[in-house]
């Protein structure tokens, strides 16, 4: 009997007619190193879900065949005994948080499990320690960024010691370093504990290093992947992007955001200092830094979300903290880290032009415009599902459309690119690249080096909330590989640390 048997597996969810996953097998030994890779809604997600025993909670849960993982099939147990088999990172951390504070959470499942409390303070250590998390202990999880809660997420499943432990884009929200450092560690633990793990990724080039057991699903089906063909699949291929005329008229335009010494203090605890920025016309501006150096704050102090406890913050001329949210929304489109945290329509087709309704732009053009977009994203076929019923990848795509119909000069945009196969990757950031040569301008929360050099103008970095490199592209990455910031290069080369 193998560790983990996949029989014949076919799902269907509730309400739909196509399977999301179709006659899938899969054999795995105890303490193998798993990747499984595909494109944006393809089912990945849904077969980890399976793996957990996640979707098999309904009165009648459509499906057949038999998911077993150490002699225990994971169709039949209960939601509560699934986490001694099978720990599940998701995709959005905040989806699995049940408590309010960091310790609390990473107790929340051994407690669950009866352990005694001097056992379980040593767990929550260890697993901290396992994330690089340690000075994270005492927070509350709606003060941590986003790749907090993300390190939270992991250590929280690895406390509880399961026998497969499956994460859904586990460093989707992780600056390089902590990439590394998770992926180093999960690969050792693997080693030393025999734990079997199971990554569900777009970014293949940080996991060859490891020589995983590759996996793609495609249309709901699961196919192995030869190691060996599958370099090209990780590679950012990508058009060159050249715009000569726009830098100069660049520089003779006046600013569309200029912040001055500015300071900003949340929960009694200064996150930027002295922040001086200044926003032209028609840049494509990638915003980098370590998780928690405070880049989605400076977006939010920007969209007027906090007010500064000293300097000078404008947009569009006016002081920011003067002007109403609602009054900088017409001019400023926001896409939140978190994608559920701005859908609130019944339908996908209601979503997208839910904001050009409350501004009053609402157009027969407008409308057409949409579609358009839909079908650019392949998110057409699905106008009248649900925003809920979406992958995070195609609720990414959503946001995206719905924040740019109304032709805001500035888009402000915290990690687009979570869930996103390199394909879906690079159509957006051609269209962003496409959207500041007509003059707008676009400040991306962005970890991934290579499409930052592809498309972007400038890169503005953070580090404790300061800003240390503010340069065009090419003269930025320069400046950080001599400051020693190798792991957010795009010539960083991945190496595992048990190499």
């Amino acid at each position: 009997m193998h560790w983990v048997d996949v029989r014949q597996f076919s799902y269907t969810y509730p309400g739909e007619e196509r399977p999301a996953l179709k006659e899938i097998n899969l054999s795995l030994e105890m303490g193998e190193f798993v990747v499984i890779t595909g494109k944006s809604g393809s089912g990945k997600s849904t077969f980890g879900k399976a793996l957990a025993g996640f979707l098999f909670q309904d009165e009648v849960p459509q499906f057949s065949g038999e998911i077993v993982v150490n002699d225990t099939d994971m169709t039949q147990l209960a939601l509560y005994d699934v986490s001694d088999r099978v720990g599940y990172v998701q995709q959005n951390p905040e989806d699995q948080f049940c408590t309010l504070t960091v310790l609390d959470e990473i107790a929340f499942g051994l407690e669950n499990q009866c352990m005694p409390p001097e056992e379980i303070e040593q767990q929550i250590d260890d697993a901290l320690r396992i994330v690089n998390g340690l000075e994270l202990k005492y927070r509350e999880l709606s003060t941590l960024s986003g790749g907090e809660k993300q390190k939270i997420a992991i250590a929280s499943m690895l406390a509880l010691s399961p026998d497969v432990l499956i994460l859904d884009e586990p460093t989707s929200n992780l600056d390089p370093v902590a990439t590394k450092h998770i992926l180093d560690t999960l690969y050792q633990i693997r080693l030393d504990q025999r734990l079997t793990v199971i990554i569900i990724e777009h970014k293949l080039a940080q996991l060859m290093p490891f020589k995983p057991k590759l996996f793609e699903i495609e249309a709901g089906e699961l196919h192995f992947m030869d190691n060996a063909n599958s370099s090209h699949r990780s590679k950012n291929s990508a058009p060159v992007i050249n715009s000569p005329s726009q830098q100069s008229q660049k520089q003779t335009r006046q600013p569309i955001v200029q912040l001055s010494k500015v300071n900003v203090n949340r929960g009694g605890k200064h996150i930027l200092h002295d922040i001086d920025l200044c926003l032209k016309p028609g840049e494509f501006v990638a915003l980098m830094g370590a998780n928690g150096s405070g880049k989605t704050t400076l977006l939010e102090t920007i969209m007027g979300f906090h007010k500064s406890a000293s300097g000078s913050a404008k947009a569009f001329v006016e002081k920011i903290s003067d002007t109403p949210i609602t009054a900088l929304v017409n001019q400023i489109g926001y896409i939140f880290q978190n994608p559920d945290h701005q859908l609130f329509t019944q339908s996908v087709s209601e979503e997208a032009v839910l904001t050009l309704k409350n501004l009053k732009r609402y157009t027969e053009e407008k409308l057409t415009l949409a579609r358009d977009l839909l079908t650019q994203m392949g998110l057409l076929e699905k106008i009248d599902a649900h925003p809920q019923r979406l992958s995070y990848g195609e609720k990414r795509r959503l946001n995206l459309i719905a924040a740019m119909l109304h032709d805001p000069q500035l888009l402000l945009i915290d990690e687009l690119l979570i869930g996103q196969d390199m394909k879906n990757a690079h159509t957006w950031m051609m269209l962003l690249k496409e959207y500041t040569q007509i003059g707008n301008t676009v400040l991306l929360i962005n970890h991934h080096a290579a499409l930052t050099q592809t498309y972007c103008d400038r890169v503005i970095f953070l580090e404790d909330g300061k800003v240390i490199v503010d340069q065009p592209t090419s003269q930025a990455f320069a400046t950080l590989s001599l400051q020693g910031y190798a792991p957010f290069l795009p010539t960083f080369q991945w190496e595992p640390a048990h190499a």
